[in-house]
Parts: structure tokens; sequence; C-alpha cells
């Protein structure tokens, strides 16, 4: 674990799971681009992850399989 880790804000058990699901704290803000160490950024982050545990993160993660499913029905990214 992260020594930036235990710069997370209080976590709902909901929100806990959401940034366990990306390998911790720190690794939840640098898959979005923030830094752990920026006191906007984590009130940001922590936003997202108030947001994915109350159902966002599903309308989130349905667009790429959407794309997928459009390029498969397309014929995209089929090696020739």
């Amino acid at each position: 674990m992260p020594a930036t880790d235990a710069l997370s804000p209080p976590l709902t058990p909901a929100e806990r799971q959401v940034v366990k699901n990306y390998g911790g704290w720190t690794q939840f803000m640098h898959s979005f681009g923030l830094k752990a160490h920026d006191s906007e950024h984590i009130d940001e982050a922590h936003q997202i992850a108030r947001t994915f545990a109350a159902g966002g993160e599903a309308e989130v993660e349905a667009e790429p399989d959407n794309r997928s499913a459009q390029q498969s029905q397309q014929g995209g990214g089929q090696k020739k």
C-alpha cells in the first residue's frame, strides 16, 4: 500500500469498494490523472468515488463496452 493511500478521506463502505477495485486510493486517483498530495484533487477523487458508489460507474463503464460492440458489428479491430 503506497503511503499516499493514508491521505484518502473517510469513505463509506460502498466508496471504499469502488476505490479497492482500482487497487487503492492512490491508484484510483492516478487512473483519473489526479495527484494524491493535492487537496483539490483529493476532493475531486472523493466526488468521483461517491458518484461511482451511487451507481454512476455502470454508466461510465457501459460506454467502452458499447463502442467495442459497435466495432465488432462494423468489422473494426479485425486484422486483415
